[in-house]
């Protein structure tokens, strides 16, 4: 056995080569690198089912792959990993590349059928998460097919472990996803996964789970932990892949394994035929470990985000007003120009027209041409013009993905341009089909209708919207996953095209709310629609659910604020946005003096938190209740930097009693909103019982002469 060591900033990456030449690598904190519990030199012993202990470690691989030719594993029909395309796999050589704050660690992997797997590790300076790349290339003089290939893979799990069973110590941590239910927190031992270890281990067993289709997290959020709970360690990916996906926790022997990438050939249907000489990349995969919790992990993670995202950021976090909670899908130029004098001067720079401003368009029916209609407009591009005049930035939705009945592109003469799974054109419910970005002539079309029309129109923010999922694949590859990877690519191209032509434009990521948030989507585009609960009082739940998923500069969050509105109903839902991007809409036009004066303070509160959304940590305090739709408890969620903190506290049914939150030594509130319920007293700050269905907030600052 031969360890390659190598220390990135605070992590330690061990690379494992057995005699054989299998190669794995174990990520720990760098303070913890010497208390590996592992004998990596043991030899596993032969099964003996009267023995308790079966030591049967097996050192695993640095990439899991499949190619159709090679026997898979006896883990048949539970995963894929672990089969005769890995096993072939050798070590080749490894070496270590310096670039100012950068460093890359690449290994190469070879097989004596002559292909290769390239992997790489990508460290930026001030990071605790790495990227991690997998590149296949086939150098043999035939096409090889791959049904499966990881873009990320965490052997050994936990190398701090001494026994082999590891009773009752590891745990799955995942995130769901649930149309505007949004991110619900899990955490699963692996005795409750059924990875518990048998006598012996001759079937790999593994929890595989993901999203299947374009809605990338119906199911799950494409991000999950594994935790030591005897050690406080947290091994954390992501997957920045805007198609079908999938992870892995699987064990073979006496460690986990827990990896990730496209979803394979028996999850997403996807098998990829790559030519002599040529190359596949899979998926970027963010991965980190952690000492401390899973919002640590998490964290880690959406740091590593914050970089692959910073091409289409913004200045400043300037709030958004969004009319569709005021017309429902019935926007008019003359409603639009009301509600602008409206908001004149009152701290709102977006002003977005949402769905029902096109030609023959209903809301979600008649929509792909993306004419304006004049009866609704007559004069958009004066209307925009007068909108910039008053200091706003206009904006306009657009589902520019699909076609929907009513429209003329939808019809059968338009069939060519559609994408179609064996054959027939793709419906998703009884009105919606979807463009074939695979199509030259379809991407031409776009560039006329979408992009032709913003830059004619001058308008500088777009909402994106995707209202429904493609489904297992497509017939535009040699497999209906790799179709689907291509078109969603296709997709994805598209909007940095849009970025290239409009520069200034900010792009909104939305997808029935909340059904794309992932980290390739969040790449190109300034926000991400949280949700689709627009006015329910779980708002604050779901938004907190995704600090752990999303930073919060890019997930805009509603405020939809009603001319029956209390005020402590103002602040409730006003309170809500401060844990993102706010976007007001609603009955703005009727609101009383009293009620714009509570909405105002909302935003000049919010504007001073510019700094602490762009740059903290997010972590939740309180006892809230399991059930998101009719939430109970108290619900306090804390983002803090070195300089400030943020809490943001509601009050949902049966509020629990007075509690506390540490806050550290020498922080003083510099502002307040909302309900007076915070008391500072030395290291912590109290919060009292709150009413129900109420909520209040607080910006504290370090007084450094007292810290100091």
């Amino acid at each position: 056995m031969q360890t390659y060591d190598y220390t990135l900033g605070e992590t330690q990456i061990t690379y494992l080569v057995t005699d054989e030449g299998r190669t794995s690598f174990v990520m720990l904190p760098a303070g913890q690198a010497g208390k590996l519990a592992v004998n990596w030199e043991s030899a596993s012993a032969a099964a003996d089912a009267a023995n308790e202990y079966n030591k049967e470690w097996k050192s695993g691989s640095l990439v899991q792959l499949h190619l159709r030719h090679h026997k898979r594993s006896l883990g048949n029909g539970s995963t894929m990993k672990y089969s005769e395309s890995t096993d072939r796999l050798r070590f080749e050589k490894q070496w270590e590349e310096k670039k100012e704050s950068q460093t890359r660690i690449v290994t190469v992997l070879a097989s004596p059928e002559n292909y290769k797997v390239i992997h790489t590790l990508t460290w930026m300076q001030g990071q605790t998460a790495v990227f991690s790349e997998t590149e296949f290339v086939n150098e043999s003089d035939g096409a090889m097919v791959l049904e499966m290939l990881s873009s990320f893979c965490l052997e050994n799990l936990s190398p701090c472990q001494k026994d082999s069973d590891q009773t009752d110590k590891l745990a799955l941590h995942r995130f769901r996803g649930s149309w505007a239910l949004e991110g619900m927190h899990t955490a699963q031992s692996i005795e409750e996964l059924g990875l518990q270890k048998a006598w012996c281990s001759p079937f790999p067993k593994s929890e595989k789970f993901g999203s299947v289709g374009s809605w990338t997290t119906q199911t799950y959020f494409p991000t999950a932990a594994v935790e030591d709970r005897d050690h406080h360690l947290f091994w954390a990916a992501a997957l920045e892949y805007n198609a079908s996906w999938q992870m892995e926790l699987s064990r073979d022997g006496d460690t986990l394994s827990f990896s990730g990438g496209i979803a394979d050939e028996e999850k997403g249907a996807w098998s990829k035929t790559v030519q002599p000489g040529e190359r596949f990349c899979a998926p970027r995969a963010y991965v980190t470990v952690v000492k401390g919790d899973i919002y640590d992990a998490c964290q880690s993670l959406t740091r590593l985000e914050n970089i692959a995202a910073d091409a289409y950021a913004e200045e400043g976090l300037p709030v958004i007003f969004n009319e569709y909670c005021a017309s429902w899908g019935n926007p008019t130029q003359e409603k639009v120009l009301q509600f602008a004098r409206t908001i004149k001067g009152k701290g709102i720079r977006y002003l977005v027209i949402d769905a029902g401003w096109s030609k023959d368009s209903n809301e979600q029916l008649g929509n792909g041409e993306w004419l304006v209609d004049t009866n609704r407009f007559p004069d958009m591009k004066e209307m925009n013009r007068k909108l910039r005049a008053d200091g706003f930035i206009p904006g306009i939705w657009l589902e520019f993905e699909v076609t929907t009945m009513g429209s003329r592109v939808y019809e059968r003469d338009y069939d060519s341009m559609h994408l179609k799974r064996n054959g027939v054109v793709i419906h998703n419910g009884p009105y919606r089909t979807y463009w074939d970005f695979t199509n030259p002539e379809v991407v031409g079309y776009l560039q006329k209708h979408v992009i032709g029309m913003l830059k004619e129109y001058d308008f500088g923010y777009l909402k994106v919207d995707y209202n429904g999922n493609i489904g297992l694949g497509c017939d535009c590859g040699e497999s209906l996953g790799e179709g689907l990877r291509r078109q969603m690519q296709g997709v994805l191209d598209f909007f940095i095209r849009i970025k290239k032509e409009i520069p200034d434009i900010i792009i909104e990521n939305c997808a029935s709310g909340g059904n794309r948030t992932e980290p390739s989507m969040l790449a190109v585009t300034a926000m991400t629609s949280f949700s689709d609960a627009h006015e329910a009082r779980e708002i604050p739940y779901i938004a907190a659910n995704l600090q752990n998923l999303v930073l919060p500069r890019q997930n805009q969050i509603w405020a939809v604020v009603r001319k029956d509105h209390t005020k402590e109903r103002l602040e409730y839902g006003l309170a809500a946005g401060f844990l993102g991007r706010l976007c007001l809409s609603g009955d703005i036009e009727q609101l009383s003096q009293e009620q714009w004066e509570t909405i105002s303070d909302g935003i000049r509160f919010y504007q001073g938190l510019e700094h602490i959304l762009k740059n903290g940590v997010s972590k939740i305090f309180g006892k809230r209740s399991a059930y998101i739709r009719h939430p109970k408890g108290t619900q306090a969620v804390v983002r803090a930097n070195d300089q400030e903190i943020l809490i943001v506290c509601h009050g949902f049914e049966e509020t629990e009693d007075e509690f506390s939150i540490p806050i550290g030594k020498g922080f003083e509130p510099a502002d307040r909103y909302g309900r007076d319920i915070f008391r500072v007293e030395e290291e912590r700050v109290i919060v009292k019982k709150m009413e129900e269905w109420t909520a209040g907030a607080v910006r504290l600052v370090k007084n450094n002469e007292i810290s100091g």
